[in-house]
């Protein structure tokens, strides 16, 4: 009898799933309308009530294209939700071929003396621009869209590129009450699939033949109820690879006629990128930059000297044209004619010179952390190529694309897992770790008075090394110095910055060092005879970045850290200290961070030593709970104050 009802629910649950809700475009209902809140997550600003995707193959008088119909219905509680009414859809484009969108129709619905009130989006409301190098972008808002609206898009898009099939995404920013998605393929036609996420499902398998091709197709059908929305948080490499999803990659065709194999493994990947003419023989073609580097080398250098030198030159004359890409946009000769190109025809431009050079180079092969983490091997979601060297066993990263990037000191969208090496003339292909980056290092030396009645004032010296001083130096050159300036008085605290000095910021080598002087009026609080400061001064951090309860996604920093603070403040000679903070000393679990604070009374100075390390530029989400509360303790102890009491 237990045995029977245990499989009666297992079947009224698989029903539940199995059978998709059949919603029309078009059919809003009053309730849908009614709704004032999301019962599951009543924070949400707006939900996706139903989401409905098919990808087929198709065809045309010509040829096979690849269809993907959508049909969304989104509800909008309030002001804060009316960012939901405007959509944007990508289209990919590589050289005449293009994808198009077609059949798009919307319509904004709206409850007004309870009647349903229809606003219809107008072709004129509908904006097409050239969004990158690779997609264009076809963006439209919404009209009439008030709190309480529903909006009801569909639309289809038709892609001539049949061996990609785009990530299914099932999760949002905001929550789901139900999708469906169902991907069709070719009987012969054999894709990989990687389900993402921090959700459990599974598909619904079947079969049925196709009249369009005339063949026997592969069906997947996905259906998920009340999916959460996928909350953004500080410290997240890119929070689409943690998104609830189905990534596909083709690996074979086989069929009567075509017998056809793709990237297998990893070596396979390298193999194939390295098959392609630009890794084949462009590269080797030393005829297009000999005289330049005949002149920059000599053999009296080290190779690493030779290296800094062809590495300083490619960044010097040759300007990024904001494009990726792990293929030649121009080629090493237009590229040096013209000064300027693609990451390819940097990168490769580089690695050919240092061939020149007679130094152990070759491209390494990277998915960019924007583009997403590759979960198996593929060559078409790789996107983004190295300059890696090798010297006395010694590995060396290079990318020439940034202007403040060093050796080994990559942009940090190049640290996301590892590289493809492709080394045709060893015949090696294989993957290759990227090299951790070094610890970011931040030195601040602070000398400051305090007044009876609340002024601060000082000097302040701080010293930056590693990525520390590349992202220092991308900030300071990427505005001017008075908006640079009013920037830095606002985030701390509002002090008032003069005489200020920034050395070695408009290089890419060695440290970063800046000098100021600095005034606050109310710098202390007064209350009475007592003043109350703080002694960190306004280089305390004043709010955790970490505010989810629980975190199911790593935790990434870019690189590791290290802060030290020496602060001494004179205090008013008829004052005495009354209170200080007592010394803490935290440590994260193995051995992952720590954080110190100290501080002495000598005489009328207040002298306070602080120091912030975190050892690993990833930690998992394991740690997140240690570090939450790593960051509040931290906090708390800085906002501590010293009490100075007036002597009469």
């Amino acid at each position: 009898m237990i045995k029977n009802i245990y499989l009666l629910l297992f079947i009224l649950s698989f029903t539940q799933v199995s059978f998709s809700q059949e919603i029309e475009f078009g059919e809003v209902s009053k309730e849908e309308l009614s709704e004032k809140f999301y019962e599951k997550d009543s924070s949400a600003n707006a939900v996706v009530l139903y989401k409905k995707t098919r990808t087929f193959y198709g065809a045309n008088a010509s040829s096979v294209e690849l269809v993907t119909e959508v049909h969304e219905r989104i509800k909008i509680y309030n002001k804060e939700g009316f960012d939901k009414a405007t959509v944007t859809v990508n289209l990919f484009k590589s050289r005449s071929s293009k994808e198009r969108i077609g059949k798009l129709k919307a319509y904004t619905y709206n409850l007004e003396n309870n009647k349903i009130i229809e606003t219809k989006l107008d072709k004129d409301q509908i904006f097409e621009n050239e969004y990158s190098y690779n997609y264009k972008q076809v963006k439209f808002t919404m009209p009439n869209v008030k709190e309480g609206s529903v909006i009801d898009i569909t639309y289809k898009i038709t892609s001539p590129f049949v061996l990609s099939i785009d990530e299914l995404r099932l999760q949002s920013d905001i929550p789901i009450k139900h999708i469906e998605a169902e991907v069709q393929t070719p009987d012969g036609y054999n894709f990989r699939t990687k389900t993402k996420g921090n959700i459990s499902f599974f598909p619904q398998r079947s079969r049925k033949r196709s009249s369009a091709l005339d063949r026997t197709m592969d069906i997947l059908n996905y259906t998920l109820n009340d999916v959460p929305a996928l909350k953004e948080e500080a410290f997240v490499d890119n929070i689409n690879n943690y998104r609830a999803g189905v990534m596909f990659e083709l690996i074979s065709i086989v069929t009567p006629s075509i017998n056809r194999y793709y990237a297998q493994n990893w070596g396979d990947v390298a193999k194939t990128i390295g098959s392609d003419d630009d890794y084949k023989n462009e590269l080797d073609k030393t005829n297009s930059f000999d005289d330049a580097l005949d002149e920059l080398i000599s053999d009296n250098q080290t190779e690493v000297d030779k290296m800094k030198s062809i590495f300083k030159y490619v960044k010097d004359n040759i300007q990024w044209n904001g494009i990726d890409g792990k293929y030649f946009y121009n080629g090493i000769r237009k590229t040096l004619k013209e000064k300027k190109g693609n990451v390819a025809d940097i990168n490769l431009t580089l690695v050919g010179m240092l061939r020149y050079a007679g130094i152990d180079a070759n491209p390494l092969i990277i998915s960019t952390k924007e583009n997403s983490i590759p979960f198996f091997p593929t060559v078409d979601r790789l996107n983004y190529v190295l300059a890696y060297a090798v010297i006395d066993e010694e590995q060396y990263f290079l990318d020439a694309t940034d202007e403040f990037s060093d050796v080994n000191v990559l942009p940090l969208k190049d640290y996301n897992w590892q590289g493809v090496l492709v080394d045709n003339n060893n015949m090696v292909w294989k993957k290759v770790a990227i090299r951790e980056p070094e610890a970011g290092i931040t030195q601040y030396m602070v000398n400051a008075s305090v007044s009876e009645d609340g002024v601060l004032e000082g000097n302040l010296m701080s010293r930056h090394t590693n990525h520390k001083a590349y992202s220092f130096r991308n900030k300071y050159n990427s505005e001017d110095l008075d908006a640079y300036l009013t920037e830095k008085e606002e985030g701390l605290e509002n002090i008032e910055i003069s005489n200020y000095k920034a050395q070695n910021a408009e290089t890419y080598e060695g440290f970063v060092s800046e000098t100021y002087d600095f005034y606050k009026e109310e710098g202390a609080d007064v209350i009475n005879d007592k003043l109350y400061i703080a002694p960190m001064l306004f280089l305390k951090s004043t709010e955790n970045p970490f505010k989810l309860d629980e975190r199911e996604y790593p935790i990434d920093f870019g690189y590791p850290l290290k802060e030290r603070y020496m602060v001494n403040i004179s205090i008013p000679e008829n004052y005495t200290v009354e209170s200080s903070p007592e010394p803490l000393i935290l440590k994260l679990p193995e051995n992952l961070g720590s954080f110190q604070l100290s501080n002495k009374i000598l005489g009328n100075k207040i002298q306070l030593s602080a120091s912030v390390e975190l050892n690993k530029a990833l930690m998992g989400p394991e740690t997140y709970v240690y570090l939450k509360e790593f960051f509040n303790q931290m906090i708390n102890k800085q906002k501590e104050q010293v009490v100075l009491t007036k002597v009469n």
